[in-house]
């Protein structure tokens, strides 16, 4: 569990979630050896209680997150117990099932909290990876700056093709042709791709054969269109590594809020069931 952090305050919450997890197995073992566990007993309910309380703990820190005025503990703080603590409530509900899977609602809402606390893990490695890697293509101009910087260049590349020769107009349509968004483009954005030394090594070798298919007198421009659209392509990778990172964000986002919505739905639906047929 230390991955996720490494502050001083953070080892304190990690080693409190550490002990926690020893009592909770070390008495889950005493009862086991006075008879079979299970959810119904004493202290498989003692279990249930406080997996629903470390659940319903879990799902308040989306209301904390959103008061940025609460003298309810620092975010960071929250955070940290957030983690922690959805580790835990997986143990609690594991120990409270007695390690016996027989009402469906109840699998259900296993399977769903084993989703939730995969995605919550997924989460942190994202929220400690993600700022680190946007600050290595973040710039200083906001998205609209760097698409109107992208729509000059663009432009400028037009002009400079503008009465050429027909194998110029179509180096220029080709160059261009790199930058269009192809089919599912929001979903290709977060795959992403590599360009290491050797594409640009490759990228500048090709400038030779391009070159040779225009005349002479149009060799000076199609130098300055490469200029450009290599300039172009730069800005465009930069652009889309920086969308990249925020769609993985907000992608973890749809998934992690919905299935932690139809845990606690799942819970309530458990909960009913037991208390009523009992």
């Amino acid at each position: 569990m230390g991955v996720f952090f490494a502050a001083p305050e953070s080892a304190r919450w990690r080693n409190a979630a550490l002990g926690a997890l020893v009592l909770l197995i070390a008495f889950f073992a005493l009862d086991a050896r006075r008879g079979f566990p299970h959810g119904g007993s004493s202290l498989g309910l003692t279990y249930g209680a406080l997996a629903l309380a470390a659940i319903l703990v879990l799902l308040f820190f989306g209301v904390r997150k959103r008061r940025y005025k609460s003298r309810w503990g620092r975010l960071e703080t929250w955070l940290q117990i957030h983690v922690y603590l959805g580790l835990l409530s997986f143990v609690l509900v594991l120990l409270h099932t007695g390690f016996r899977f027989h009402d469906k609602v109840a699998i259900s809402a296993f399977l769903v909290l084993t989703a939730v606390v995969l995605s919550g893990i997924w989460g942190a490695l994202l929220y400690r990876q993600v700022p680190r890697l946007l600050s290595e293509v973040e710039t200083n101009l906001p998205p609209d700056k760097i698409s109107e910087q992208l729509n000059q260049l663009a432009r400028a590349m037009a002009r400079l093709a503008a009465e050429r020769s027909a194998p110029f107009r179509e180096v220029h349509r080709a160059l261009l042709a790199e930058a269009l968004p192809r089919g599912l483009a929001g979903w290709r954005i977060l795959r992403g791709r590599r360009h290491d030394r050797g594409d640009r090594e490759g990228g500048e070798a090709a400038w030779t054969g391009l070159l040779a298919r225009v005349g002479r007198e149009e060799q000076e421009d199609l130098r300055r269109l490469l200029v450009f659209a290599r300039q172009h392509r730069a800005l465009h990778r930069r652009f889309v590594a920086q969308q990249r990172y925020k769609n993985l964000l907000e992608v973890w986002l749809f998934l992690h809020i919905p299935l932690s919505i139809a845990l606690l739905a799942l819970v309530a639906a458990h909960l009913i069931a037991v208390f009523y047929f009992s």
